[in-house]
């Protein structure tokens, strides 16, 4: 097998039924087998994710079955496994959007091939795949055409499982973080100014609920965490005030549209 441009990496733990709608998606992308890898780390599920990886193993490229430190334990153990150009995380439960969402990838690496860094929409959807919304469309901010780490100083509009970066570039994920190191990882890779570029329509699919969602405190007390880190105490603070204010107008803006 040729060197693959793209490795898709999942991670699962305990998700059988989300990690196959992600099998589905992935199987059923429109593009040569040889221009990606999808590599699954399993924290050692007791559920029957294991055998499932098994009985679809012609399908995956590398599979672990075994416990780790969390899930971002799990992610550095796929950025040191990858063999790819390029990382795209999509974990249990998330997928591509479309069948073309991988080509339309590929396209834009071929066609920008010393951007480090492709984004593109994310569509949120809830348990049963049905849509909530865009997240260009829930976020107040608005969209970006290109991403600096100064593009998240008010907050993320940007999704991790639309984000594909150069492996050469990605560090590790911070493990001290439980809930947001996935942020953390984010600004670190944009702290090294690297080309990026939008790649046009949305390119996965988001399942609300996963670990971050249903420990929103402690989230949320990380993500203050991360961007006090990365931006300074008092411009994080004015930030945040910012978020505030602007979410409070975005909400009002919505009620009086919708009425």
């Amino acid at each position: 097998m040729n060197k693959p441009v793209v490795s898709v990496i999942t991670i699962n733990y305990n998700n059988l039924e989300g990690l196959k709608a992600t099998h589905k998606s992935v199987v059923s992308q429109d593009v040569r087998r040889s221009d990606y890898e999808w590599l699954i780390i399993d924290g050692g599920s007791t559920d029957d994710s294991k055998k499932f990886i098994e009985s679809n193993n012609e399908h995956i490229d590398h599979w672990v079955s075994e416990p780790d430190e969390g899930i971002y334990d799990a992610m550095n153990k796929g950025i040191t496994t990858a063999k790819g150009d390029y990382l795209w995380f999509l974990n249990s439960g998330d997928r591509f959007h479309h069948e073309q969402s991988l080509q339309d990838v590929l396209s834009a690496i071929e066609q920008n091939p010393n951007a480090d860094v492709f984004f593109g929409d994310t569509d949120f959807v809830n348990e049963k795949y049905q849509s909530i919304g865009l997240i260009s469309e829930l976020k107040p901010q608005k969209f970006p055409e290109k991403i600096t780490k100064s593009s998240f100083r008010f907050g993320m509009n940007i999704c991790h499982q639309s984000i594909i970066v150069r492996t050469a570039i990605s560090p590790n994920y911070n493990l001290e973080f439980k809930q947001a190191s996935d942020i953390d990882w984010i600004l670190n890779v944009l702290e090294l100014n690297p080309i990026t570029h939008k790649v046009p329509g949305v390119l996965s699919d988001f399942q609300i609920g996963g670990s971050s969602t249903e420990n929103s405190r402690k989230a949320i007390k990380e993500r203050y965490e991360i961007f006090k880190n990365h931006f300074g105490f008092l411009p994080n603070i004015l930030a945040h005030v910012w978020i505030v204010i602007r979410r409070v107008l975005f909400n009002l803006k919505g009620r009086s549209g919708g009425a």
